[in-house]
Order: C-alpha cells, then structure tokens, then sequence
C-alpha cells in the first residue's frame, strides 16, 4: 500500500483536531499553570479565618464608607456599605481595588534624599536643622483632622506657617468665604432639596464630589424623564458626558461662563424674576455677555426665564468664580434650603496656601495631590505612601499605605450636613513608614497625640447630645450611655451625621458686582491627567472603560 502526499496530509490534519479535542493539550496547559503560579518568587496569599471588618476609605477626601473582606489578618476584597446614608454603598474603581495599592511597585519603602536612599535619621535631623535656621510651611491637603491639629500645633510653636490646600470643590465655595467671613470647609451644597441645577462646566454625573451622591439623586429625580423633578441644565462649550445626560445643554464660548452669569443676572433684576436684595446689577451689557458668550440676546432672556422656573435653583461653578457665585445671591440660593448652606458653625475663614517666600522649608503632607508642585527655594519634606515619579521634593518620606494608619475623616466638601467617621488602621503599619504627625511629635514630645484627638472629638459629639450614629442601624447620639460605646462604633465604621443647621445661619456682604477678572479656560479634566498609581484591576478600568473622557470627544 502507497501513501501519497496529500494522504499525509489528511492525516495529519487528522491529528491535529484529534488532540484539539483531547484532554491532553489543556491538561498541560492546567499543570503549567499551576506550576508557574508556585513559582518560589511569586508572592503567595495568605491562608486563615476569613471575617467582614467595617471602616472608610482614605483615599480621597469623601470618606466613603466600605466593607473590607479579610483573610488571615489582610484586606482581598472591598466593597460598599449600603447602609452608609452619604455614599449608598457607592465606590469609586480605585476604592474597589484599594487592597491591592499596598503591593504596588511604586510603593515608597524607604527613605530618599536627592534621588539616593537615606534613613529617618538624616530626615529628621534635616528637618530639626532648618527649623534652627529659619521658619517653615507645613502644607495640610485635608484640614480638620486629629492630625491636623499636630501639623498647626507644630507650626504655631516653631513660629512656622500652617496652610491648607483646598480641593476643587471647596475652592468653588471660597467667593462666600470671602463675602461672609466663613470658612469655605464649612459650608456646602443642599442638593437633596434642589430643584434646578445651573451647573458650569462641573461634572456632575462623571466624579464630582462624594461618589455616589448626585448620580443617585439624578437616578431617582431625573433620569429618562422629559420634565424631571430635579432639573440639571449643563452650561459648557462641549458635549461632555454630564451635558449628553443633562435636562438641557447650553454651549457658550470657552472661558464666558463669568460673562453668561452676568447676563442672566441682568436679566433676573430688569424683569424682577428675582426679590431684588442681591447686589448691584453688573456693569455689563446684555448684549456684551451675548457676544462673549455666543449666545443671543433673547436665548439668555430665556434662559434666565427657564432657571427659576422650578425653585429652589443653584448655580455650581467648577472653580473659584465670583461671577457664578454673585448669581447665587442674586438668585437668593446662598443660606437658603435648597442652596448653599452651613454645613458646621461659622469660623473663621482657613488660610490657604502662599508661596511662604523666604521660608526654610517646607512639609507637605500625605494628603497633599502628588501633582502640587510648590513654588518655593525651600526644602521640600514630602511625605507619601507611593512615588507618582518627577517629584521636586528634596525628601521623599514612605506614609502608610490604604488601610494601615489610624486617622479620622471629617465632613466631605460638598456635603450640606456635617459628618465624622474613623478609619482604623486595619493592618499594622510597616516599620519603614511614618505619618507626617508621627515625623513631627518625635521632634517635639508635647505636641497631641491623634489618638487622643480623635478621642477628644468622640466625646465632643457626645456631650453634644446632636446627630445620629449609622452603622446597621441609625442610632440617636443622645441614646448611647457613653461616648466609648459611641466610639466603640465608629471605630467599627460607623458615621455620625449631624443634624441639618437651621437655613438663614449664612450672610453674603455683596454689594456690588464682581469685578470682571481675565476669562477663565474652561477645565479640560483629561488633559493633564497623566496615570495615577493605580492598582492592576482599576488601572484596567481607568484604561479601558472610558471613566474619564477624552478630551476630543467634549466637542459637539
């Protein structure tokens, strides 16, 4: 029998479906990996009890209450906490794979000075030095803590300067800062009780403010409808995510956002739409801010018509604009339901941060962004759990990571009611790694101690008989028989809500209109992103889910 090339052929074609369709191929397939995942060098999880903790991501400043899943003494899983009244059991993509940050390989591990390693040693000598020869800053990125009660009690001493960095959100709030007297962290935005929502430019539906909060409210008020309970009207030139989704979407000039906003408050007092004890009308024209804006004269007047249409209405800026906030007093949505509202008892207004020229150094904290670069000649003592790479800092100084320090949370900078959360340290803190307050107290032994802070803060909020504490189940604070049994919940983490402070608390001293400042570029919130340190899976996310849009589709 003769076997000729084109039976060779066939039969090995043969062949080859029948070990495609073997066990054989996928079985070798199996035992290499196993094989590689046992690898000596590849790290191996830790096998134990597995139990449910409770407590609130640091992440960020919004303090979203989250379920972490332990197995032998270390975080694998997080989730949300349903029960939390502020967040709904709502995450970010980077709080669900937080657990996976701590393993990270730009995790800082030691201490650099200059590029090489160095100890906490030479650092803290360094620092003791500088603080010999001249005063320092001390940058504080979440004011408010038992921390930061170290950080300022140390500059006071050592006749240094405490300053604040305020978030984005908190910066659109500095105008009534300024025109009433009142801290800009203490006041907030009652969205609950919200009929319209002149937002510029601010991204509501993609991660403004605590996660969570406005999309639920959207869902529930807004969504699908053509005339929603909750009106969002989107003033912005391009269509971004939150004006495709908007009740309406107004498209203006780049940068005229302040020149609409005088427009509609010109329209607001000529037609008495409004009660008439804001400010002064603007200097500026109707038609001015129609040409600025490239809208026409009549397609303001409507506007202005349709905005108090359903009250109460409150205009967002997405910065510091005074513009924007003069057209919340004309609209009379400052100290009123619905508007912008005291969210704690008046204080003083926080100093924010200044060159602090011809400083000797100057401290930042963990909680200051990676992105600030300061403008200064001082030495700069950077504290950070990860290294974000083209840091100008001198020193670079390893904080603990997710889960692995005790701190506190306070009130969130949208929030309209106050609130107070711990974050214990869920896993031990690495011996090389230190909090800026920790730096700080080993240099001076009489500064205060955070836990005792946080104990402080405890048993102010229970004295004061207000709020509720939420954990399971909501529970009176005046129901507790201690403050230990309420921080004994806390420290579980639970979150104390307080109560919503009487409206008419907030006064604006405006009486003239802002001055016209240089227009403002509307925020590209992509393009100057560069990757953040993210974890593998939300480093996926960020990649391949289109969670933050790229700045080419924002066009019409």
């Amino acid at each position: 029998m003769k076997f000729s090339r084109r039976d060779l052929f066939i039969g090995g074609a043969g062949i080859a479906a029948g070990i495609v369709f073997t066990p054989v191929p996928w079985k070798l397939l199996g035992d290499t990996s196993i094989w590689t995942q046992n690898w000596p060098w590849i790290p191996q999880g830790a096998h134990g009890p597995v139990e449910t903790k409770h407590s609130v991501c640091t992440l960020c400043a919004a303090g979203c209450g989250i379920r972490v899943r332990m197995a032998a003494g270390w975080p694998v899983g997080i989730s949300g906490v349903a029960t939390n009244p502020i967040t709904k059991g709502a995450l970010c993509p980077l709080g669900f794979a937080a657990q996976q940050l701590n393993w990270h390989p730009q995790r800082l591990r030691e201490v650099r000075h200059g590029g090489r390693t160095a100890s906490w040693a030479e650092a803290q000598a360094a620092f003791e030095k500088a603080c010999g020869e001249g005063p320092v800053t001390i940058v504080d990125g979440r004011p408010g803590r038992a921390a930061s009660s170290v950080l300022e009690a140390f500059a006071a001493k050592h006749a240094g300067d405490y300053r604040v960095l305020l978030d984005e959100e908190t910066r659109a709030l500095s105008p009534y800062a300024m025109w009433s007297g009142v801290s800009a962290a203490a006041l907030g935005y009652d969205l609950e009780n919200m009929q319209t929502i002149v937002s510029f430019g601010v991204p509501l539906l993609d991660g403004w403010g605590t996660p969570g909060r406005f999309t639920r409210l959207w869902s529930e008020k807004a969504a699908g409808a053509a005339d929603p309970q909750l009106r969002l009207i989107q003033i912005e030139p391009g269509l971004s995510r939150t004006a495709a989704r908007a009740w309406r979407w107004t498209a203006i000039h780049e940068g005229s956002g302040a020149a609409l906003a005088a427009g509609l408050a010109q329209v607001l007092i000529q037609e008495h739409l409004v009660n008439g004890q804001g400010p002064a009308p603007p200097q500026m024209s109707l038609v001015d801010a129609a040409a600025q804006t490239g809208l026409s004269s009549d397609a303001i007047r409507e506007l202005a018509r349709t905005i108090v249409e359903r009250r109460p209405v409150v205009a967002i800026a997405a910065g510091d604009e005074p513009a924007i906030a003069a057209l919340n007093v004309v609209l009379g949505a400052v100290g009123t339901s619905g508007g912008i509202v005291l969210k704690s008892k008046p204080q003083g207004s926080q100093v924010q941060l200044e060159a602090g020229v011809g400083h000797r150094a100057m401290l930042l904290d963990s909680t200051v962004p990676w992105d600030f670069a300061p403008q200064t000649n001082a030495e700069v003592f950077r504290f950070a759990a990860w290294d974000g790479g083209n840091s100008k800092a001198d020193w670079l100084l390893p904080s603990p990571g997710f889960a692995e320090e005790l701190t506190d949370v306070p009130t969130a900078s949208t929030s309209a009611r106050e609130t107070y959360a711990i974050a214990v340290n869920l896993v031990a803190q690495p011996g090389e790694t230190k909090t800026a307050a920790q730096f700080l107290t080993n240099i001076d032994g009489t500064l205060p101690d955070v836990d005792k802070g946080i104990h402080a803060r405890c048993e102010h909020l229970f004295e004061s008989k207000a709020g509720t504490v939420h954990a399971e189940q909501a529970t009176a604070v005046a129901k507790f028989e201690s403050a230990a049994k309420m921080e004994e919940q806390l420290r579980q983490g639970a979150i104390w809500v307080g109560d919503p402070l009487k409206a008419g608390g907030l006064k604006c001293a405006l009486k003239q209109w802002p001055a016209a400042a240089n227009p403002a570029h509307a925020i590209d919130w992509t393009a100057a992103w560069q990757l953040p340190v993210f974890p593998p899976l939300a480093a996926k996310l960020y990649q391949e889910s289109d969670l933050r849009e790229a700045p080419g589709r924002r066009q019409a």
